[in-house]
């Protein structure tokens, strides 16, 4: 028996790592209620972080020969999904261009594009827990990001092309040298806006406690490594000691998150900001699913997105 195509599934596919202990696959079905989309399904595809970018490839070509799936949110592959099939994408957005990653991936008509949703995303969420004029305010201040992949990317595009504001400083520390190139190519490209930058390659947690131990007060550490969720431990030791009348934000909404709980110990003494990933989570899941489902994320439809995700119920 033929299915009719108004009752076919509108599939979304999630690129992950352990997509089935994603709070995504359990308020999906919630957050397609809230943006008026029908037929939606999700379908978890659980890529691999190492060995080689193969099976990232036939993954892009599966979701672009199949017509029921609509298009695909990207976690920890964004850039590796564009080295592995960049020429199967047909249409890269300028952010995508210039970060060389993709977040989304959507159909329209016959093509497939991509897009980078994170340097805006990043940017409002760093809103939602620091107002508008943390930096002005603290103008001594600046940023660690440990680690060098796709988040890292998305705040220096954030930083250097959409903030009003920005710090004196940043330092990424990634291990993986070709990272570490990525984000200076593209610093090239932007310029500094008057923003130090200092790229250090080590994947050492003591160089890491260092680094923290020297920022001026009311900087920010960041956990953009992954660890604590798609691999076990933190990028800093239990000796860590973050600067006074900081920020301490981890990237992270889920997993054992080791770096999370460290700071937290610390908010009394040190009187830190610390923020998870939680709002982050919800304005990268939004602004895909409007993307993929070609719905326009109004302050109207996120306000029903957010009420539709209890925070930290997953």
């Amino acid at each position: 028996m033929m299915v009719s195509q108004f009752s076919a599934p509108r599939i979304l596919e999630f690129f992950g790592v352990t997509t089935a202990g994603s709070g995504a696959m359990k308020l999906f079905p919630q957050w397609a209620r809230a943006l008026g989309v029908q037929r939606a399904e999700i379908r978890g595809v659980d890529l691999p972080l190492s060995q080689g970018l193969q099976e990232h490839r036939r993954a892009v070509r599966r979701l672009k020969e199949d017509p029921a799936v609509r298009g695909a949110l990207v976690t920890s592959h964004k850039l590796a999904i564009v080295r592995a099939a960049g020429d199967l994408i047909d249409q890269l957005t300028p952010e995508a261009r210039l970060c060389g990653e993709v977040s989304a991936l959507y159909k329209r008509g016959s093509q497939l594009w991509g897009h980078a949703c994170d340097p805006t995303n990043c940017g409002l969420a760093m809103r939602h827990f620091l107002g508008n004029d943390w930096w002005p305010r603290h103008p001594d201040a600046q940023i660690l990001s440990l680690g060098g992949g796709g988040a890292t990317v998305a705040l220096l595009v954030h930083l250097l092309t959409q903030a009003d504001h920005r710090p004196q400083a940043v330092t990424i520390v990634e291990k993986r040298q070709d990272n570490l190139e990525h984000c200076q190519r593209i610093t090239r490209t932007l310029g500094t806006r008057q923003m130090a930058l200092h790229y250090v390659h080590s994947g050492d947690s003591s160089d890491c406690d260092q680094l923290v131990s020297k920022l001026p007060p009311g900087s920010m550490v960041i956990n953009a490594t992954g660890m604590g969720k798609d691999i076990p431990g933190s990028p800093v030791s239990t000796r860590a000691v973050f600067p006074v009348n900081g920020v301490v934000w981890e990237l992270n909404y889920r997993g054992t998150r080791p770096f999370l709980h460290h700071a937290r110990r610390q908010v009394a003494e040190r009187n830190l900001i610390v923020e998870d990933g939680w709002n982050y989570f919800l304005y990268g899941w939004s602004s895909v699913m409007g993307l993929v489902f070609d719905v326009p994320i109004t302050p109207r439809r996120f306000a029903a997105f957010v009420a539709a995700s209890p925070a930290h119920a997953v």
